[in-house]
């Protein structure tokens, strides 16, 4: 998982970015049920996608 700090926002779980050959290429967010099945989610709509999911 990756961390950042921005003034002004909260990292929160339930997004995943889409890694195509070693770059990224996209990101998924889930908002609406808890942190962790929001990114259950995610990471399930990224490997319907065939993508590699982070």
């Amino acid at each position: 998982m990756i961390l950042l700090a921005l003034r002004g926002f909260t990292a929160i779980e339930g997004g995943v970015q889409l890694i195509s050959d070693g770059q990224i290429v996209g990101a998924i967010g889930i908002s609406g049920g808890s942190s962790q099945q929001d990114e259950q989610i995610a990471r399930a709509g990224a490997a319907a996608l065939g993508r590699q999911a982070q």
